[in-house]
C-alpha cells in the first residue's frame, strides 16, 4: 500500500471518527469527506459511524475497526487489507475499491443495501482455506467487479452484474452458523463471465437465476434451494446442478459443451419438483453425457411411493447421450429432441412420453416400470425392454 497520512495526524477527521456524538453536534448529518488517509494502528471499537465519504484511503489491521454500525457511507478508490467489521451496515457503496489475500471486509446480520462497483477482489492463493471475503450479511450487489480466489458474501441476496470471476465461492448463511432462523440467499447473475469454478456447492439458498453468462464450471452439487432455479442463455463448459432439493428447474437456450468426467451437464431431476429443459445444445460428442437420473443404483427401500419430481419436460434440444437411469418421476416427456442415445433404464415413472425425437442410436428402457407410456416408433434394434413393463403403442 502507498504511504498516506495516518488518520491520527488528520486531527479534525480523527476526532470526528473517534467521537461520533461530538461530530453530530458540530456537523449534524453533513457528509464528512476523508481523503488520502491511512486508517491503521488505531482501534475504532463499538462506534456508530454515518454519512462518510472516504476517497483514496487505505484500511488495514486485524479487528482494529470493529464498529457497532455504519450507515450512508461511500468508499471511493480505497484499499483494504486485514479484517474489518462494519457492524450493522446500511447503504454502503464501494467504487473502484481493492482488497486481496485473506482480507475480510464484512458486516453484521441485519445489514442491507451494499453496492460494490468496478472493484477488484484478488486473492493470492488458490487454496480456498486461504481466501478472503467481502460483501454483506444482508444483501450485496456486485457490478462490473473482478474477483479471483475470493469469497463473495450475501446472506439474504447476492447479485452479480457484468462481473468477471475466476475460482470464487459464494459465502452464505446456514443452520450450522445461525440456527433455525438462518437466512437463505437468493443468487442472481447476469451478463457475467465465470471462469474456473464458481462454487455454490452445499449452500442453503432461496433461489438461483443466471442469465446471459459464460461459465467454465458452475457447481450447485449438494445445495438446498427452497424455490426455483432459472438458467437462461448461458454458454460454456460444465454445469453441475445436482442439488439435494429445489423447486422448478428451468434450463433454456443454453449451450453447455464442455467436458468434466465425461459429463457436460448433471442434475438429479428427481430432486426438483419440476424440470424444463428447452432449446439447449449439449453437443454431439458420443463420449459426453447429460446426466439426469440418480447416477447410482437405488436399493429397493429407496424407491418412493410419490416421487418429488412431478413433471420433467425436455424439448427442442440436442443431447449426445442422455443418461436418466435410476430416475423417479411422475411424468417424463421427451419431445422433438436430437439425441445420440437414451438411457432411462431401472427407473420408476408414472407417465412416460417419447415423441417426435431424432434418436440415432439405442433407447434403453430395461428394468423400467411405468403406469402409462406413449413411445414414438423406433427401429426394433434400437429398443431395449428387458425387465420393463412398457408396451409399445
Amino acid at each position: 500500500m502507498s504511504k498516506k497520512t495516518n488518520i491520527r495526524n488528520i486531527e479534525k477527521s480523527f476526532n470526528y471518527l473517534d467521537n461520533p456524538d461530538w461530530r453530530k453536534r458540530e456537523l449534524g448529518d453533513d457528509v464528512l469527506v476523508i481523503r488520502d488517509a491511512e486508517i491503521s494502528g488505531i482501534n475504532f471499537i463499538d462506534l456508530s459511524w454515518s454519512n462518510l465519504h472516504f476517497i483514496n484511503c487505505d484500511f488495514f489491521g486485524i479487528y482494529q475497526i470493529k464498529l457497532k454500525s455504519l450507515r450512508n457511507t461511500t468508499f471511493e478508490d480505497c484499499r483494504f487489507a486485514g479484517v474489518v467489521s462494519w457492524g450493522k451496515a446500511n447503504n454502503l457503496r464501494y467504487i473502484r475499491c481493492r482488497t486481496g489475500g485473506r482480507s475480510i471486509v464484512l458486516d453484521y446480520s441485519g445489514s442491507s443495501n451494499v453496492l460494490l462497483e468496478d472493484c477488484d477482489f484478488l486473492g493470492s492463493d488458490p487454496d480456498p482455506n486461504h481466501w478472503g471475503g467481502i460483501g454483506s450479511r444482508g444483501d450485496a450487489t456486485f457490478v462490473r467487479c473482478r474477483m479471483k480466489w475470493f469469497s463473495l458474501a450475501g446472506y439474504k441476496q447476492i447479485n452479480l452484474e457484468s462481473c468477471e470471476t475466476a475460482d470464487v465461492k459464494i459465502w452464505t448463511d446456514s443452520r450450522a452458523n445461525s440456527g433455525e432462523d438462518y437466512f437463505s440467499s437468493s443468487v442472481k447473475i447476469e451478463s457475467s463471465k465465470l471462469r474456473g469454478k464458481f462454487d455454490m456447492a452445499a449452500c442453503d439458498l432461496q433461489s438461483v437465476t443466471i442469465k446471459d453468462t459464460y461459465l467454465d464450471f458452475l457447481d450447485l452439487s449438494g445445495a438446498e434451494i427452497k424455490n426455483d432455479v432459472l438458467i437462461e442463455r448461458v454458454r460454456g463448459g460444465y454445469l453441475n446442478a445436482s442439488a439435494h432439493s429445489m423447486g422448478k428447474l428451468t434450463i433454456s437456450q443454453c449451450q453447455i459443451l464442455g467436458r468434466r468426467k465425461n459429463f457436460s451437464f448433471e442434475v438429479g431431476m428427481d430432486s426438483a419438483e419440476e424440470v424444463l429443459i428447452e432449446h439447449c445444445n449439449f453437443g454431439t460428442d458420443p463420449t459426453l453425457s447429460v446426466g439426469l437420473g440418480a447416477g447410482r443404483p437405488l436399493e429397493p427401500n429407496e424407491w418412493t411411493t410419490t416421487p418429488k419430481n412431478k413433471y420433467a419436460l425436455i424439448r427442442n434440444s440436442t443431447l449426445p447421450v442422455m443418461d436418466a437411469s435410476w430416475l423417479e418421476s411422475r411424468h417424463l416427456r421427451l419431445e422433438n429432441n436430437t439425441i445420440g442415445s437414451v438411457d432411462i433404464s431401472d427407473s420408476r415413472i408414472g407417465k412416460l412420453e417419447i415423441s417426435g425425437n431424432t434418436i440415432s442410436r439405442e433407447v434403453n428402457l430395461q428394468g423400467t416400470k411405468v403406469k402409462e407410456s406413449k413411445i414414438q416408433p423406433l427401429a426394433k434394434a434400437q429398443l431395449k425392454l428387458d425387465g420393463a413393463n412398457i408396451r409399445l403403442n
